[in-house]
């Protein structure tokens, strides 16, 4: 005669029937979606199309770069400091749009650079958008060129409403007006 199993004691045999298939098929969907990711970004980052040029950051066209990339003298600090990035002047509250499609990494908020968003693009690199006065995308979510990101603002140490945005290729800044092809001279 067959006895019914109820309560923990039937938990416990159907967790070690299926607990361990469970495991490891979500073990092998988390593998197989980051060897996609390691296979296509590569790729994509050696095909590059007409497709993958930069948009410009800003939804507007009253800007101007108010600092360039590369040594000068801190604004707040009066110090000779390194600027990673270029400052877009804008008026506050001009979008802020994506520059290529992309992942959002994180949204954050530091003393520094205020409210930013960092993103992975779909070339591999990594681009920063600070000092914002509004975000409105979220980490984890894809992005395509063009969506507007947030809003330019003065958050953090700023002297007035711009975007600082960053470029980093391979884990190193390179100077954004490049990619964006401006002019190295700031206004």
């Amino acid at each position: 005669m067959q006895t019914k199993r109820s309560g923990r004691a039937g938990w416990r045999i159907k967790h070690a029937r299926y607990g361990k298939k469970s495991a490891l098929f979500r073990a092998a969907v988390l593998l197989g979606a980051l060897l996609c990711v390691r296979l296509v970004l590569p790729a994509r980052a050696q095909s590059k199309t007409e497709d993958d040029a930069f948009c410009f950051p800003l939804e507007t066209t009253q800007w101007r770069i108010s600092d360039g990339y590369g040594w000068r003298e801190d604004p707040f600090t009066g110090k000779r400091a390194f600027h990673k990035g270029i400052d877009l002047a804008c008026a506050e509250g001009t979008g802020i749009l994506a520059v290529q499609g992309g992942t959002v990494l994180r949204t954050k908020r530091s003393a520094s650079y205020g409210s930013c968003i960092e993103l992975l693009l779909a070339d591999g690199t990594a681009a920063v958008y600070a000092h914002l006065q509004y975000i409105y995308v979220r980490p984890g979510e894809a992005v395509e060129a063009g969506q507007t990101l947030g809003t330019a603002g003065q958050s953090g140490r700023a002297t007035g409403a711009h975007l600082h945005f960053e470029l980093y290729r391979q884990g190193k800044a390179c100077d954004p007006a490049d990619a964006l092809g401006l002019s190295h001279e700031a206004s």
